[in-house]
């Protein structure tokens, strides 16, 4: 069994560093790609596809954006399961003023460079406060592309997919600042966890997923 680790917007393999998993689970971080010119998201997730072996069970495991990218691969190669990390299953899980920033177009009108970079904005919406937490984002979102970037947020704001897939695990935190968590449907909620909390409460989650995909394993 292979689990695929999708990361989150701005981020890479290293936000998953402690979530630790059974040593005879074979784990594999799907590596973001350089968008391609009016590249539409079932576009880019057919590129995504080719990191995928199908002929082994395997199932996905997505953080943020990389949730919703794992979700709209999902309909193009079936997981035997698909686990959302402070992520949404569908649009109808966006706030209101995404939907806003959306209809009006606001990440077109804004510098690729802004969005790329960091803030103390940054960090309250991401919910980290330590410096290594901190060091961490930085050092993801410097090594993204900004074009990415930009990219990803428009996928986000026009996402279009309306249904919850039905072998979803979604685990959220209470204090998450991107999406509140009192808009998505989570299976499991983790008190006072942000949108970091891959990384800062990794051992909660660790569990969660451990229990999730044994669980599944024996079903």
């Amino acid at each position: 069994m292979t689990v695929y680790f999708f990361s989150g917007l701005g981020a890479d393999e290293t936000v998953f560093q402690k979530i630790v998993l059974p040593s005879n689970w074979k784990v594999v971080h799907i590596t973001w790609l350089e968008v391609e010119r009016k590249e539409t998201l079932k576009e880019y997730c057919n590129r995504l596809s080719t990191q995928i072996n199908t002929t082994e069970t395997f199932l996905f495991v997505g953080l943020s954006f990389g949730g919703i990218v794992a979700t709209e691969l999902s309909k193009v190669i079936s997981p035997k399961h698909l686990i959302l990390i402070s992520s949404i299953s569908n649009k109808n899980e966006l706030s209101f003023y995404y939907k806003i920033a959306g209809f009006l177009g606001l990440h077109k009108i804004i510098p690729a460079t802004l969005l790329a970079s960091t803030s103390f904005i940054t960090y309250w919406f991401f919910g980290v406060k330590s410096k290594t937490e901190k060091a961490l984002l930085r050092n993801s979102i410097k090594k993204t592309s900004p074009n990415f970037i930009k990219w990803a947020i428009g996928q986000i704001l026009s996402w279009k997919n309306k249904e919850r897939s039905i072998n979803v695990f979604h685990i959220h935190g209470t204090a998450d600042r991107l999406f509140w968590f009192k808009k998505v449907k989570a299976d499991v909620l983790i008190e006072e966890g942000g949108h970091f909390m891959v990384y800062n409460r990794a051992e909660e989650i660790s569990t969660f997923i451990v229990n999730e995909i044994s669980k599944k394993r024996l079903s």
